[in-house]
């Protein structure tokens, strides 16, 4: 896990989710990882789970010098993974009133090459997981529980030889909106965050240093020329399930520095 400064939490931020409990899915690192350590810094209480148990134990060990935090270590895409994570949701807090869908994983493959099971890794990961997930907390929930699905800018168009992630992520998109209707007679909220380029462990690891260099500073795909940081979806997030939105439900909000909305594709182009 790469270090990162802390997001600037203002004054008026601070305590504003304190006596709440929060689930936050793929929180072991990158943008999961900013969105716990942000809802702890807003003051509730925060559970963690991942698959990998020394990434999970270093995470939640990070996370509890801000506060109350557990780490858990599951596989939410497997029915015995799901009946384990909420045992130990249950053990930690008698309430939930947050889930953040964060978990997820992306299959390069060209189209001609995907193969069932990869396809139904992906799906099951990032669309069929976070439903049983959100099924179980919402059981826990009471009036003014939120949920938040992460989702990607990807759920809105293809960004190269990924169909199964860019299918899963849009149904996670038609997801939240179904679900937010289900739910709004028990007082749940359901929101979708759909990331653009952010500047993860991921995207290091995906490009050459000259080429993330070029992409921290002067990224003319996007419109604020730059990555964006985990702490700026984190805080999309923080806002979403706080007090501030209660009257949000069934949207998507697109963080993505402008990307989907830039169609000029000249200064792209080789000059003469």
């Amino acid at each position: 896990m790469t270090s990162s400064p802390l997001p600037r939490v203002g004054l008026a931020d601070m305590g504003k989710l304190t006596g709440l409990t929060a689930l936050v899915t793929g929180g072991n690192r990158g943008l999961g990882f900013a969105m716990a350590l942000r809802l702890l810094q807003d003051g509730a209480d925060v559970v963690i789970v991942g698959r990998n148990a020394d990434s999970v134990d270093m995470a939640a060990e990070n996370l509890r010098v801000h506060g109350r935090a557990r780490g858990v270590v599951a596989d939410v895409s497997t029915e015995d993974g799901l009946r384990e994570l909420f045992a130990k949701v249950d053990e930690f807090s008698p309430r939930l009133d947050i889930l953040v869908n964060n978990a997820g994983v992306a299959d390069e493959a060209a189209f001609a090459d995907v193969t069932r099971a990869g396809w139904d890794r992906v799906i099951g990961i990032n669309l069929s997981a976070p439903f049983f997930v959100a099924q179980q907390a919402a059981t826990r929930m009471t009036a003014g529980g939120a949920i938040v699905n992460i989702t990607s800018i990807d759920a809105y168009g293809a960004d190269g030889p990924f169909s199964s992630y860019v299918a899963a992520k849009a149904g996670l998109v038609g997801l939240t909106k179904a679900a937010a209707v289900e739910l709004a007679p028990q007082g749940i909220r359901v929101n979708a965050v759909s990331p653009g380029w952010t500047l993860t462990d991921m995207a290091a690891e995906a490009t050459s240093v000259a080429m993330l260099a070029h992409m921290r500073s002067d990224f003319g795909r996007v419109p604020l020329r730059r990555l964006l940081t985990p702490d700026e979806i984190a805080s999309a997030v923080a806002y979403l399930v706080s007090p501030e939105a209660s009257g949000i439900t069934g949207v998507d909000l697109i963080v993505d520095g402008g990307t989907l909305a830039n169609l000029y594709i000249l200064e792209t182009l080789p000059q003469e």
